[in-house]
């Protein structure tokens, strides 16, 4: 992934703002003074706002749409703590709307998420390979569905 990223911005000169300062607009790369976070990407304004890529510190990241300085649109994150993969929909900085979640742990979820976790029709495949399709409230099974064994 870290290629086909790099392939696509080799064209695009990178700027680097003033020290302190993100760049204002166009293309450039920021490390945030608590060096937690460091952003590659467009810029409007001085905010975060287009496509681009926020690498976290211990190796997490999201890559996708930005819009006003927040994550906003389509976009995948990876959390290194636990290994999982969110593809989809952010609102705020969190998944929301439809999406793919695939688990380190085995397993993939894909359908409607609010906040963050799985809200309203989905289908959910677990490590055993067990799927469970119908509604979700509140990260759980709930209502009508379907239930399928190996």
């Amino acid at each position: 992934m870290a290629a086909a990223s790099q392939g696509s911005r080799s064209s695009r000169p990178q700027r680097r703002a003033p020290q302190g300062r993100p760049p204002q607009d166009g293309y450039g790369v920021y490390t945030y003074p608590n060096s937690f976070f460091r952003y590659e990407g467009e810029w409007k304004g001085g905010k975060t706002h287009g496509r681009g890529k926020l690498l976290f510190k211990d190796g997490s990241y999201y890559e996708g749409e930005f819009a006003d300085g927040e994550i906003m649109g389509q976009g995948r994150r990876h959390w290194t703590s636990t290994g999982n993969t969110y593809s989809g929909q952010f609102v705020f900085g969190e998944p929301q709307g439809h999406g793919v979640m695939e688990y380190k742990a085995g397993g993939r979820y894909e359908g409607e998420l609010c906040h963050g976790v799985r809200e309203g029709h989905g289908r959910l495949v677990d490590q055993d390979g067990r799927v469970y399709w119908g509604s979700f409230h509140n990260n759980k099974r709930h209502g009508r569905g379907h239930m399928a064994f190996p």
